[in-house]
């Protein structure tokens, strides 16, 4: 419900800032590789196999990483991206769209 609420509210801010010329977007990465899943105790005992089953719910079979997640926000940040706004950009090789 939470990511649901953030995604509203950057449409919400989106309109709201249009006038002042500030535009607002947001991404939602898929499972990234970094240590907050370690750090957060949810790996379990055998890190490999959280891995690939994370990987298995991801179309192309493989875990995204943080340079991928930076490329598209340094997109959105920059001017190139400058008749965007309210976007929820998904960066998650389509797991979005897959049937939970």
């Amino acid at each position: 419900m939470s990511k649901a609420a953030l995604d509203m509210f950057t449409k919400c801010l989106a309109l709201e800032l249009a006038t002042s010329g500030v535009r607002v977007n947001s991404v939602n990465p898929g499972t990234i590789i970094t240590d907050i899943f370690q750090t957060a105790g949810v790996m379990g005992e055998d890190p490999e196999k959280f891995w690939e089953m994370n990987a298995a719910v991801h179309p192309s079979g493989r875990l995204g990483t943080v340079e991928e997640v930076a490329e598209v926000i340094a997109f959105l940040a920059s001017s190139r991206a400058s008749f965007m706004s309210g976007n929820i950009t998904p960066i998650d090789s389509g797991r979005h769209v897959v049937a939970p």
